[in-house]
């Protein structure tokens, strides 16, 4: 039953990750230095990893067309992901946000229902309903008027659900080119890395390329203040934290797949927004409509796990 184990680690530490980066996403303007820092250690994370098991880091037979077209998909599609997904943790909650993470049980009914005419089943639609009630209590405010403060709070709330949609969208599709990459690779451990690394390799565009504020030369200069600053070894332990949580998180999830059913390990997978909850709470103070917000975050936690097993 060690997989249990793993799969909650993995729940957790995605957790721990999201927090690292909303922590480190504080720091205005750099965004997208943030994904390339975490998913370039992520990266070489695995690759050490791999390279310890296998004694090489060259994959363990030839890669096909299909594995590189894949790689493409996936990495474009969670450089997409990312993106909005950090949008999300500037404007909204923590608390408020990652529940919306269960949206992402969505990948294992839509694409194959697109491309395979494989129609959910009675207990999935019930899944998505409990989700949809979930989502729907997250947003309800009773008779009451809001403060300026309220109001802008919530304004922020739903702005970020709306980056994160986008999120959602792209991980709905993800899991799908992984388990390609994996099988025409032969190993989990080097599709993990190619894909971390090519991920921070993408980034790097839009973290340096593209202007931040104004020019892009102010851009390279708020860059090179937030890292060489006072905050910036703060900044950077932040973002390698960050990269070592994701490589722990998707580690564990994959050693847990080793030995249970996709369906149970990510089960328990889905209770990642718990995690984020208490985190939301505990450490950024997050304690407005806590109530409302606990039974929300548990109805959506719960749906999703029906998505799943069903």
């Amino acid at each position: 039953m060690n997989w249990i184990i793993f799969a909650l680690l993995g729940a957790m530490f995605q957790a721990v990750e999201s927090g690292i980066k909303k922590k480190a996403l504080q720091t205005k303007g750099m965004n997208n230095v943030v994904a390339v820092i975490a998913f370039l250690v992520a990266g070489i994370l695995f690759a050490l990893t791999y390279a310890f098991q296998e004694g090489t880091l060259a994959p363990v037979h030839n890669l096909s067309n299909t594995f590189w077209i894949n790689l493409g998909w996936m990495v474009g599609l969670n450089i997409i992901a990312v993106w909005f997904s950090y949008k999300a943790l500037d404007a909204a909650d923590l608390s408020y946000l990652m529940p919306f993470m269960t949206l992402t049980s969505l990948s294992l009914i839509i694409p194959p229902m697109i491309l395979l005419g494989e129609y959910p089943s009675v207990m999935s639609f019930v899944g998505i309903t409990v989700v949809v009630v979930g989502a729907l209590a997250m947003d309800w405010k009773g008779k009451g008027k809001l403060t300026e403060k309220e109001l802008e709070k919530r304004k922020n709330n739903r702005k970020g659900v709306l980056y994160f949609l986008a999120t959602a969208i792209c991980y709905t599709f993800t899991p799908t080119f992984a388990k390609i990459l994996v099988v025409e690779s032969g190993s989990a451990l080097f599709a993990s890395y190619v894909i971390h690394l090519f991920i921070a390799i993408g980034f790097i565009p839009l973290a340096f390329l593209i202007p931040v504020a104004g020019k892009r030369s102010e851009s390279l200069q708020i860059i090179r203040q937030n890292l060489t600053g006072k905050a910036g070894k703060t900044f950077l332990l932040a973002t390698v934290l960050a990269g070592v949580a994701i490589a722990i998180a998707n580690g564990s999830i994959n050693y847990a797949l080793q030995s249970a059913t996709v369906a149970n390990v990510f089960a328990i997978k889905r209770t990642m927004p718990l995690f984020a909850f208490l985190i939301g709470v505990f450490y950024f103070k997050e304690r407005s409509n806590l109530t409302q917000k606990i039974i929300a975050t548990l109805i959506m936690v719960v749906g999703a796990v029906i998505i799943t097993l069903s």
